[in-house]
Order: structure tokens, then sequence, then C-alpha cells
């Protein structure tokens, strides 16, 4: 089977033949793809030749070639790419995505992020919308597969953006959902991934495998304590993959069905399971399914008294981990080895792996781990009796629960937000159908009298003016965030993407993203009023120093974006400082007549070009407000000027 399919690939390689047919609708040969991969891989390689040969060079041919280089490794063939493309720009543009991909399979992952990000730069400077959601798609699934689950997000959120905005998409919209979906898992926002699960199994063609999805929501159930139900999804797709077709998936569901028993407590079960899965990953040398099965087994063992076999299980599964160099795989294993050591009464061990496990999260940006870390090291401290050491790790427990908290209540009020403008909508459209029905009474009684009809018609104009000034007040009402009096995030938004390229060459755009420092801890210590009256404190502040046509919005929690018109390049940096100086200097007295001190971390960009592309220049300002936070806060950073390091 390999040979013929080796021959096939050398064929299609070196000799471009003219398809026999080609389908116009991708949907539609997705599903007959689909159905021939179950049925004759060989009919299937032919299908996705000759789509490949049919299309012109562009993104769609890119996304057709990813699926050839995934059929040749599913069946043990390297895949580089069709080294003859008569367009030189495809080629090279094919030959970058196909190493990319290599890269990711060989777990080089900063090489592949570095491919796909110049990929995604390319799409950018073309204005492809297509290549935007396939690159987007590929950053936002390798960045989860480090655990680098904050950038990630940056990608995984525009990707979402671009699907809503697209009416049609390059790849299945329910491949692009899935990687949304596992990403809010591992940021923790559980009930919009389980949403977002449930809105797959609902509206997935019915050619595609929705194996993976059941797996995956299983999981993401018995996280949230639902194991029947859990089980009863991860049994759905032991079902599915049961047949052979897909051994690895079949392998992946058994280690799902073992991390479920495990959470349960039926360590045997679990095992077994654990088992089943290192068999079949062992078998195609799957070095991330092993470190997998490894660790599954590890922490039964642990559960069931053995520590000397589960502290080996662990102890191998994080050399594999260290060797892919994958900090997901490796924080979990610091856990586990931590919590086998406090149960054996051996703290110093235990210490030393959950402070690991602490200093991972802090670098890869992990709330998740940081938050399990500090509850183990709190637990270690407790147990030596050192009752100060542990009282501070449960402060710091309980600050990291509610930050992720308060990440959930921010995701929250854009959600309100949004909700808020349709039920506007909804009252104008209910509003405008009521008035017409109205009028259409009045007319058809009136039409017979042409002096009636003219004051139906006057009446008409009248209620038109009328609701036209009705419609712009509640728009305004809408548009407006009512704690602050700034603009909401959806309306900001709209404002900045209207921007046009600047009339005069020498100025400029000013866009500022701007977060107040400390600003929790002024809602605890003073309560959320004073909190709320600071924020419309800062507001005014900002007002105050704002020329004509410059606006100010809200995008949420204490996050607001500036957007300054045609300012001088030369005055830029001074009405940046001006604004900056101007919050902090400015003084603000409590309830209880304490004196606070209110200071911002603000990052800044400067442009003369449109403002279109709203998510690109919001993720540029999002990861150098991060460095002015990281810097001491209460500074400044110049997005395109200033070095920016992000966290890996």
């Amino acid at each position: 089977m390999k040979q013929r399919l080796l021959k096939l690939l050398c064929v299609f390689s070196f000799l471009i033949t003219t398809p026999v047919y080609a389908l116009n609708d991708l949907n539609q040969w997705e599903g007959i793809y689909a159905s021939a991969l179950k049925e004759d891989k060989l009919r299937a390689l032919s299908l996705l030749q000759d789509r490949y040969n049919a299309l012109k060079p562009g993104i769609e041919k890119l996304y057709i070639s990813s699926k050839l280089h995934g059929f040749m490794l599913l069946h043990g063939q390297p895949y580089h790419g069709n080294p003859n493309s008569f367009d030189p720009v495809f080629g090279e543009l094919e030959a970058r995505f196909i190493e990319a991909l290599n890269r990711e399979e060989k777990l080089d992952f900063l090489s592949a992020n570095e491919g796909y990000l110049s990929l995604l730069d390319h799409a950018n400077k073309q204005n492809s919308m297509d290549g935007r959601i396939l690159f987007e798609y590929h950053l936002c699934r390798v960045f989860n597969r480090q655990a680098k689950y904050h950038q990630a997000a940056i990608y995984c959120s525009s990707l979402k953006t671009h699907l809503l905005d697209s009416s049609t998409s390059v790849i299945p919209p329910h491949m692009a959902y899935r990687v949304i979906a596992n990403n809010q898992e591992f940021l923790g926002n559980y009930h919009a991934a389980l949403d977002t699960y449930e809105t797959l199994l609902s509206n997935i063609p019915p050619y595609v495998d929705s194996s993976g999805i059941y797996n995956d929501a299983g999981l993401l159930l018995a996280t949230l304590g639902h194991f029947e139900k859990a089980k009863e999804y991860i049994n759905i797709a032991l079902d599915m993959r049961g047949g052979g077709q897909s051994p690895l998936e079949l392998a992946q569901s058994h280690h799902s069905m073992g991390k479920t028993l495990l959470k349960q407590g039926n360590y045997q079960a679990s095992i077994e399971h654990f088992v089943a899965s290192k068999a079949l990953v062992k078998k195609y040398d799957h070095l991330i399914g092993l470190s997998f099965a490894q660790l599954g087994l590890g922490q039964a063992y642990i559960a069931q008294a053995d520590y000397q076999r589960g502290t080996r299980y662990l102890l191998n599964a994080l050399a594999s981990a260290d060797e892919q160099d994958n900090n997901q795989i490796r924080g979990e294993i610091f856990l586990a080895l931590s919590q086998a050591y406090k149960e054996q009464d051996n703290l110093l061990g235990a210490l030393d792996f959950a402070q690991d496990a602490l200093n991972l999260a802090e670098s890869i940006g992990s709330e998740r781990l940081r938050s399990q870390s500090l509850r183990l090291l709190a637990e270690i401290a407790e147990a030596q009796d050192n009752f100060s050491l542990a009282l501070a790790y449960y402060r710091s427990y309980s600050q990291s629960e509610l930050s992720k908290r308060d990440s959930d209540n921010r995701s929250a009020f854009v959600a309100l937000d949004l909700a808020s403008r349709d039920y506007a909508n909804q009252i104008k459209i209910d509003s405008l159908s009521e008035s017409n029905q109205s009028l259409r009474e009045k007319i058809q009684l009136l039409e017979s009298n042409l002096q009636y009809a003219f004051i139906a018609m006057l009446i008409l104009a009248c209620t038109f003016v009328g609701y036209i000034y009705y419609c712009r007040k509640i728009s305004a009402r809408y548009d407006m965030d009512l704690l602050t009096g700034a603009l909401t995030r959806s309306a900001m938004i709209r404002e900045v993407r209207s921007k046009t390229t600047q009339s005069a060459d020498e100025t400029n755009y000013v866009m500022m993203l701007i977060d107040l420092d400390d600003f929790k801890s002024i809602n605890d210590q003073f309560g959320h009023p004073t909190g709320d009256r600071v924020l419309h404190h800062v507001i005014e502040v900002i007002k105050s120093k704002m020329e004509t046509n410059d606006i100010v919005g809200r995008l949420g929690g204490e996050e607001f974006l500036i957007l300054l018109n045609d300012v001088d390049e030369l005055d830029v940096n001074e009405r940046v400082k001006q604004l900056h100086q101007a919050i902090a200097n400015t003084p603000f007295v409590s309830e209880t007549q304490q004196s606070l001190s209110v200071t911002a971390s603000l990052a800044y960009l400067a442009t003369s070009k449109a403002l279109h592309d709203f998510d690109e220049l919001y993720s540029i300002l999002d990861q150098a407000l991060y460095q002015a936070k990281r810097n001491s806060k209460n500074c400044i950073v110049d997005a395109y000027n200033d070095p920016i390091y992000l966290t890996t």
C-alpha cells in the first residue's frame, strides 16, 4: 500500500497532469473526499490531486496542499509540495507553508511559528481574507499545542472575527471553531468552550468525522465534574474510532477515558485505558502521545499509592516533554511529581517541583497552572508548619482565581454590550414596523379624498422626521457607556475602522491603549462604587486633553482606547506624554477623604494610514501594553519603535 501511495506521490510531484474533473463547490467536494477517505485511500488521494490540479494558484490551492501533506504523513510518506509549480510566487509560498507544517510535525515549533507568521504577514499585505483565515487557524492551533494559550488567543480571536465577517471560508468552519473551543477551554473559559462544542455537534456536516469533538467535549465535561455524561461522549468517540481507520485518534480517546476515570477515582480502569493508549502511540512512535500516556499512568499508580512505579512513569514523561520542549505536558508533570512527593512526606522534593511549576507558569503566562502551583505550595508550607508562608501562598492563590474571574467578567461585559445593541436594534425595528402599519391603514382610508391624502402625507412626513430624531437619540444612548460617558467597545471599534488615510503626509492618527494600574486593589480596598468613580474621573481627565475630533472608548473593565486625529508628527510624543501625566497628576479623593494615586500604563502607535484593520492594530497595542505592565507600570511604550519582548 505504501509503495503504491509513494509512486502516486512521485507522479503528482513531478508531472502535473490535466484533471479528469474538478468540483467548483468546496463544501460538496469536502463531502465526497471524506466518503472516499473512509472507503478507498487511493481514490481519496486521486481526488486530492485532481482538486489541486484544477485550482488556480491561490489560498484554496494552499489549503488543498496542506491536506495532501496530512494524507501522506498519515500513511508514512514525506511530502514537500510541488517542486515544478509554473507560478514562481505561488511555488515559493507553498514551499514555505509545507516547510512550516513539516517543522511543526517535528516539534520544531519556533521555526513553524516563524513560517506561519510570515505567511500571515503576506496575506495581510495582499488584503486576503482567505489567507488570514487559513494562517490564523494554523497559528491558533500551533500555539495551543505549545501551551502558549494567551498568544494563541490573539490569533483564535482574530480568526473568529474574520469567520463572522466572511460569507465563505477557505477552510471548513468546523475545523476553525474546534481550535477556538480548545483555546477557550485551555484559558479556563469553560462555559464558552462547552457552548462552542455543543454548537459544533449541532451544526457539523454529516460527512465530517465528529469523534474528535465528542472526545474534546467529554474531557471538558469531566473537568466540570459531569463524569457520566463525559464517559458517554468519550465512548461515542471510542466507538467511532474503533474501526482501525485512525489508530492514533483511537489512542487519544483511550487516553481521554483514562483521564476521566482517574478524576472519578476508578484507578484500575483508568490504567487499562492508559495502557491501551500507550501501546498504540508506541507502535507509531508518536512522542507527544507517549508522553501523555506515561503521565496518565504515573498519576493513576500514584493515586493507588504505588509511588515507585508512578514516579518512574512521571520521570519518563518529563524526559519526553523536555525533548519536545512541550510546556503543556511539562507543567502537568511538575504538579504530579510534587503531589507524589507530598503524599510520601518528602516535602523538600514536593517543594522543588511545585516551585518549578510556578516558575513555568510565570514564564508562559498560564494563569491556570499558576493557580494550581500556588495552592500546592500553600499546602506544602502548611505541612511544614510554616503558617505565615502558607497564608501568603493562599492569598496569592485567591488573587489568581479572582483574576481568572475578572477575565470572565470582562468577556461577559462585551457580550452584554453586544446584547444591548441587539436589543436596541430590535426596538427600532419593532417601532418602525408598528409605525409603517399605522400609516398604511391611514393612507388606505384617506386615498379617495385628495385633501385627506395631503393631510396623510403631512402626517407621514412629520412622523418620519420624529422617527429619525428618535432613532438618533436611541442610537446615541446605546453608543455611550453609561458608567463613564465614553463610547462603548462596539461604537469605538466602528469609529476607528471608519478612518481613511490622512489627507496630509505630515499628520497622523495616534491610537492609545490605556490600562489603569492596580485597579483591582482600589476595588478591593475601597469598594466598587469608588472604583466606578475612578473610571468616570479618568475619562473626564482624558476628555479635558482631547481636541474636538478626538474620541475615547471603554473596551471593558479599566481598559480604554483613545484616537487622536490630525496630529502633527512632531507633536505626537508631546500629546501622548501630556495625556499620560494628566491622569497621574490629577488628584482623586475617595468617599473616606483619602487621596488615591491613580496611574495608568499606556501603549500607542502613530500612523497616517487607514485604520480598517482594527484587529491587527489592537493586537500590536495589546502586546506593547503588556510590555508596559512588565516594565514597571505607569509608563509609556511606543508600539512601533520600542522593543517588545513576548513571554515564551
